[in-house]
């Protein structure tokens, strides 16, 4: 990231790194109709870029602007309906009211696929929301963690960036961990977008009690990745599986390459394999892409966590 302000009028940019879940618990909903969770987050070395340049007086009603570039800007919101907008809005409701605010450009440039369950939307937010705090150091961190959890379950994660994380209570409580050492991983895309309330009401009813919790093993046996591969489950996976069996087939050739680990990240449609040296993610590349054809999948090298 860069410092705060020059004399450019920069604010600052930002690497908003994508994630992915580990570990993905769904419980029962709670009094606020929202499921209980429980999640094992680590940020991998995708990202996107969030950059923040001091604008005009007025260039919007709300103080804010917002353009959109790189690979993946095809469909991505660059109004009030983008998670930067919102968080920069909001921020500034917070610290300002109704004041005089000041205002923004955003500009982003995407690389993180959307609707992949990699928090690619989050991400760019809570790196919005990093910059806006560092140049209008006005809330404390509690306050921005509690700020970003009115924008999204994941947002608090991309806000405190950290490289992995356990999280409870739609994102809101978390604890920080120490990683393990990181390593090669593949990211598999598909064009299949999916909402995270139909992922939900395809999981239907669950009897857990919403605030359930694993048991899980101490920080310390969480930083090696001989305890992390047993833990690695997503409620989500079954139902969205079955509802895209084509995900499903990739999946198990994923799988067929001897990865250390492979599952769904989030609400899908994004999957992952971890592999235990950049030879066997090689030869699993290799293996994936070896037809040649329009079917192969969509491979992206990344490092996890980072």
């Amino acid at each position: 990231m860069t410092p705060p302000g020059d004399a450019s009028g920069l604010i600052g940019t930002a690497e908003a790194h994508a994630k992915i879940n580990l570990r993905l618990r769904v419980f029962a909903r709670d009094a606020t109709g929202f499921h209980g969770v429980e999640t094992l987050l680590a940020r991998t070395s995708l990202t996107d870029t969030v950059s923040l340049s001091v604008a005009e007086p007025g260039v919007t009603s709300s103080g804010v602007s917002l353009s959109v570039d790189g690979p993946l800007a095809g469909g991505v919101p660059d109004g009030p309906d983008n998670l930067c907008w919102r968080a920069a809005e909001l921020f500034f409701d917070r610290v300002f009211g109704r004041r005089t605010r000041p205002s923004v450009c955003i500009r982003l440039t995407k690389r993180i696929p959307m609707g992949g369950g990699l928090g690619g939307g989050s991400t760019d937010a809570g790196a919005t929301l990093r910059l806006l705090a560092d140049r209008w150091p006005r809330l404390d961190e509690r306050e921005l963690v509690e700020l970003a959890g009115e924008l999204g379950s994941d947002i608090p994660f991309a806000l405190i960036g950290v490289p992995m994380a356990l999280g409870w209570e739609r994102g809101r409580r978390l604890l920080p961990l120490r990683p393990p050492r990181p390593r090669p991983a593949l990211l598999v895309f598909s064009p299949i977008h999916i909402l995270t309330p139909e992922a939900y009401r395809w999981l239907g009813r669950t009897d857990a009690d919403p605030g359930a919790a694993s048991i899980l093993p101490g920080p310390v046996r969480l930083a090696d990745w001989a305890s992390l591969e047993r833990l690695i489950r997503n409620d989500l996976q079954a139902p969205v599986l079955e509802h895209h069996p084509e995900l499903s087939s990739i999946l198990e050739r994923l799988r067929a390459c001897d990865p250390a680990a492979a599952a769904m990240t989030g609400s899908g449609s994004a999957l992952f394999a971890v592999f235990r040296d950049a030879e066997a993610r090689a030869r699993a590349r290799h293996r994936l892409t070896d037809s040649g054809s329009a079917g192969d999948p969509n491979l992206v090298d990344v490092q996890l966590p980072v």
